[in-house]
């Protein structure tokens, strides 16, 4: 806790002496038309939500891009402060910056008017309270506005707008519901079926069996990062041989929080094509998985501590889902859920989805894609 405290001081000092000094250096050079940059703090390698949107651009030819990636929490600070002014002069001669959470180094100075910056955010849907509608997310110590700059946050559908606005303390008009572009690779068949060979090759025994996945969020800060404990041996023993049970942790929680045997190390949504059950509990990839029309079981046993602490932005028990609060139900409510919902759960699965996903139709990439050629959204 400690460490983690020193490193968030250091950090804090660094955006708001270090770092501005740096970028009005760097800007006696002038914008370069053309140029994005894509960059994030949480990981080493392009995040997942990053994928489409760059491939895009680089199909289409017309920018110049750059990566930038650097985990800052597991990393020196010298070489978390190389990063961030290797980037801050980007920053300074860059048309577009795209990010996909939070990014302090974007929000260290008043940036100059011919630079955009782009915010795809990891999660679709409205679900838990972030930002700063959740103490957990930003401490009180923090001064600044971690969302500063912020010209466009793309969201999965019109109701979500108000939310994002209110959790990054931004004007409605910068969140559009374009899309999360992280969701349009679920409409290629060739994405389908390298994801199912992938997972296959890595995993030979499932073939032929129901896949489960334990999919939970994590509690407290994203520093520390921890969940619910579930039995999976047990659970896959209850279940028998004709089940695989596998767990897939959200990046902020430490990979000792579950059982290694049956710890995943592909990205979550990788695994939605071969999904048969997924059991999540607060997590927003709930939203995307409900794309692929199979069975979901929300496991919550601590649901009223959690909605004390952070609380939701839609009524939890009205998700479209089978709830289960004791870990000994989960067993038979696995096996009485199907290979997908009944007509009812459909029916307001499909209610749920217009709501929240209404966006979400394989085309926002393409959409963010003819911003930053054309340097305005085009009509939907």
């Amino acid at each position: 806790m400690l460490s983690f405290r020193l490193k968030q001081y250091a950090k804090m000092a660094a955006q708001q002496l270090f770092l501005p000094v740096c970028y009005r250096i760097f800007c006696l050079r002038p914008v370069r038309k053309g140029t994005v940059v894509f960059a994030d703090a949480h990981h080493d390698s392009r995040p997942v939500s990053m994928d489409t949107l760059y491939y895009a651009l680089k199909r289409s030819g017309k920018c110049r891009m750059t990566e930038i990636y650097l985990d800052y929490q597991n990393t020196s600070f010298r070489k978390l402060l190389a990063g961030m002014v290797r980037f801050m002069k980007l920053y300074a001669h860059s048309e577009y910056v795209v990010i996909c959470d939070n990014f302090l180094p974007a929000a260290s100075c008043r940036k100059r008017k011919g630079t955009k910056v782009i915010q795809l955010w990891h999660a679709c849907g409205s679900l838990k309270r972030f930002g700063y509608d959740a103490a957990d997310d930003i401490p009180s110590s923090f001064k600044g506005h971690v969302f500063r700059n912020t010209d466009l946050v793309t969201v999965s559908s019109p109701a979500c707008v108000q939310a994002f606005a209110g959790a990054m303390k931004l004007p409605e008009e910068n969140v559009k519901p374009t899309g999360v572009c992280r969701t349009d690779a679920f409409y290629s068949e060739n994405w389908i079926r390298r994801r199912r060979d992938a997972f296959y090759a890595m995993y030979p025994d499932a073939v032929g069996k129901k896949i489960a996945v334990w999919a939970p969020t994590f509690r407290g800060n994203a520093a520390e990062g921890k969940s619910i404990r579930l039995d999976l041996d047990a659970l896959e023993s209850k279940l028998g041989r004709e089940w695989k049970v596998l767990a897939c942790l959200h990046p902020h929680m430490k990979a000792g929080e579950e059982d290694s045997d049956h710890l995943c190390p592909l990205p979550c949504q990788d695994l939605f094509p071969v999904t048969d059950v997924l059991i999540a509990d607060y997590s927003s990839l709930i939203f995307e998985y409900m794309l692929f029309d199979r069975s979901l079981i929300l496991y919550s046993p601590d649901l009223d501590e959690y909605s004390e602490k952070r609380g939701f932005y839609l009524d939890y028990g009205e998700i479209p889902a089978i709830h289960v609060s004791r870990e000994q139900d989960l067993p038979l409510k696995i096996t009485m859920a199907g290979p997908g919902p009944d007509e009812q759960m459909r029916l307001r699965r499909e209610r749920f989805l217009e709501k929240y996903m209404s966006s979400c139709d394989g085309r926002a990439a393409k959409r963010i894609r003819f911003l930053i050629e054309e340097g305005e959204l085009p009509p939907w």
